[in-house]
């Protein structure tokens, strides 16, 4: 039993580290929090990694029957999702302001919206990993306890997922102020372009999806 467990939690993490990309994300996470004091900084780690697990938990759990109530297909999300990521790298690449004076004073304010939105969706957690998620979904009988285990691993493999999200957005500054300003620009900027792949990838597989699905 505690060996099925560890497989599939370990089966979990190893999906959804590669596609939350904690390191690459972590430059980006620093650009876009540059106007807040370290100790604000640090929270906002924590409810960024409160909230991954928690959203990801949450389509784990309901995720097919909320896709099926509403009509919504894991294309869609995939499209939308990207179109945001898309986005959100243009402008970093750009060097537009990742918010407005208006939004960084209410980041400061209400940190805990703007930590869900769109600092954990769909910057951190997106649909990428939501359509993995939903492809971990338990898929046999709910009362079966090898159900339930399953449910238990794959819950406890988001929740590791979740914790390396809040570790490199919490510890990665260290790394990346000894790079100095050029270097730490340098990485966001790569980060940056790589965010922007991932963006135009997850809008190409949704359009295939709704091609095919056509």
């Amino acid at each position: 039993m505690i060996h099925s467990l560890v497989n599939d939690a370990a089966l979990v993490f190893f999906a959804l580290f590669p596609v939350l990309n904690p390191p690459a994300m972590s430059p980006i996470f620093l650009e876009m929090t540059s106007s807040l004091p370290d100790e604000d900084r640090h929270r906002l780690a924590g409810l960024i990694g409160r909230y991954t697990f928690m959203m990801l938990f949450v389509v784990l759990v309901a995720g097919g029957w909320l896709l099926k109530i509403f009509g919504i297909s894991v294309p869609v999300i995939r499209v939308a999702g990207g179109l945001l990521l898309f986005n959100t790298a243009w402008k970093m690449l750009n060097n537009e302001p990742k918010f407005s004076r208006e939004e960084q004073a209410e980041l400061k304010e209400k940190m805990s919206s703007r930590a869900f939105f769109p600092m954990t969706m769909p910057v951190t957690a997106g649909p990428g990993s939501i359509a993995v998620t939903l492809t971990l979904i338990p898929a046999g009988p709910l009362l079966s306890s090898s159900t339930w285990l399953s449910f238990f691993g794959n819950s406890a493999g988001i929740a590791l997922a979740a914790l390396s999200v809040f570790l490199f957005y919490r510890y990665s500054e260290n790394l990346l102020r000894r790079l100095g300003k050029a270097g730490a620009q340098t990485i966001s900027k790569i980060s940056a372009f790589i965010l922007l792949a991932i963006g135009v990838q997850i809008i190409w597989e949704g359009i295939r999806g709704l091609l095919a699905a056509g």
